[in-house]
């Protein structure tokens, strides 16, 4: 439905004409604004018009578990809930191990050597929530490969790769410095992980020098938050990039001691430790890792709205006035354009002419103005076509925009004055007005911003049927007319 609309007329002229009206424009104080309107062609006439679109935009929650998690940065272990909405977010992590370096570089023939103590030292940092909680931790033993052809992705059932019972537990609080500062998981052992150091310990150095052969014995480990972790507590990220200076950021720590056999060992100890890196870098190491990514929204308003994994084409169910956007792969918003919005957008051309789109602004409103909710809000909402793969519009072009360093027209920013998000789409809208073949999807899914997505943030929106429904504010220029 068109709302609003206003004109401007500009005169498209020759040379001579024109240089005759700005000669008159020079020379009078008063300027006649039809001045030869009755000798231009209707051909080079172009009438600048605006219109305000809000019919026929239908907003549904959506929600995919099919997000590639396999080659991140960071992986992510451990739970928290938002306090604002009452999502629930569990996250684990399947990552492998390979040599490193070790201390005991001479033979000990002459000596007994025994482990003591295993631990996984880590570049850690805070995704989000509570940090304060105690936090109890299972890890597993890995028993399947993770193979490095494979996508893995968010929704990876994690117990189709483990052991039935853990190896390890340990427990871990506070808030760390990101990857400046190095943390220790100190891995307590069950039965099963005692056997498990005893093996590493032993294995033989041969498989050191060749991670495809190590990793088949140890096919890796899996951190997940135990059943007794608290619900609110935080989400933490282990870093797996490779310092070229410092080595792995992340690594498995086997420690042990050895004295010359017969004699007393508390008179003679040396310290032994052996070093595993833990990394995602394709260019020092063959290691994989995956996060595994589960949320639970039966006490968000509106959850059991929340469309699953649909695929393109198929029918989205439960419409709603109220989205949502969250960060860490969680829900988002789609925005389906149905019949009414297209004719409206088409009803904008006259007849025997068409129009190209100047511009085309979309509003999308919070749903509350408590204000205090923009700082738990993302900054930025990114509009895709397919959000599981991060494939864009083509006005919200990220990979150009971060290539080139540029800002792109498209905006998508929060404007915490007026509590809306604002985001141009003249490209899509113009490529939805002139499709007659369908290629074009009526669909949109606003989340979060390409670079941010795995950041700790929420927002709620107004959609249609709502006090500030989602509206486009189009100016266009009507040609051939």
């Amino acid at each position: 439905m068109t709302l609003f609309s206003k004109k401007i007329t500009l005169k498209g002229v020759g040379n001579a004409l024109l240089s005759a009206l700005v000669l008159f424009a020079v020379s009078c104080t008063q300027v006649d604004d039809n001045l030869g309107t009755n000798i231009v062609p209707p051909s080079q006439k172009f009438e600048v018009e605006f219109a305000t679109l809000d019919s026929d935009i239908t907003g549904y929650l959506t929600y995919t578990d099919s997000i590639s998690t396999g080659n991140f940065d960071y992986a992510y272990f451990g739970k928290m809930t938002d306090k604002n909405y009452g999502a629930r977010t569990t996250a684990s992590s399947l990552v492998q191990f390979a040599y490193f370096v070790h201390s005991d570089t001479i033979a000990h023939e002459d000596r007994d050597a025994v482990p003591d103590s295993i631990a996984i030292v880590l570049g850690m940092k805070t995704v989000g929530g509570d940090t304060t909680k105690v936090q109890n931790f299972d890890v597993y033993r890995v028993r399947k490969m993770l193979e490095r052809k494979t996508t893995y992705y968010n929704g990876t059932d994690i117990r189709e790769y483990i052991d039935e019972q853990p190896i390890f537990t340990c427990s871990y609080s506070g808030k760390p410095n990101g990857s400046t500062t190095f943390d220790t998981l100190a891995l307590r052992p069950t039965d099963a992980g005692r056997e498990f150091i005893e093996e590493l310990w032993s294995v033989d150095t041969e498989l050191y020098p060749n991670d495809t052969l190590f990793m088949k014995q140890f096919n890796g480990l899996c951190i997940t938050p135990s059943g007794t972790s608290p619900e609110d507590a935080a989400v933490y990220g282990m870093n797996l990039q490779w310092d070229t200076s410092n080595g792995p950021q992340s690594y498995l720590v086997l420690y042990g001691h050895d004295y010359p056999k017969g004699d007393d060992p508390s008179l003679v100890e040396d310290r032994i430790v052996r070093v595993f890196s833990i990394t995602n870098s394709t260019t020092y190491s063959r290691q994989r890792a995956v996060t595994a990514v589960s949320h639970d929204y039966s006490a968000m308003e509106g959850g059991d709205a929340i469309n699953y994994d649909v695929a393109a084409d198929a029918p989205l169910e439960n419409p709603t006035t109220r989205g949502y956007v969250q960060g860490f792969m969680g829900v988002a918003t789609t925005l389906e354009f149905g019949d009414g919005f297209v004719e409206s957008l088409r009803a904008l051309c006259p007849e025997g002419g068409s129009i190209f789109i100047n511009q085309a602004t979309m509003y999308v409103d919070l749903a509350s103005k408590d204000y205090t909710l923009c700082d738990v809000a993302p900054e930025r909402l990114g509009t895709y076509d397919n959000y599981a793969k991060l494939r864009s519009v083509a006005d919200y072009n990220y990979v150009y925009e971060q290539t080139y360093e540029t800002e792109l027209a498209y905006g998508g920013y929060l404007n915490r004055t007026f509590g809306y998000y604002s985001m141009d789409l003249s490209l899509y809208l113009q490529e939805l007005l002139h499709d007659d073949s369908g290629e074009v999807s009526r669909r949109i899914t606003l989340g979060m911003d390409a670079y941010d997505y795995l950041e700790d943030a929420m927002v709620a929106l107004d959609l249609s049927g709502s006090e500030l429904p989602v509206k486009l504010d189009i100016t266009y220029t009507i040609i051939g007319k």
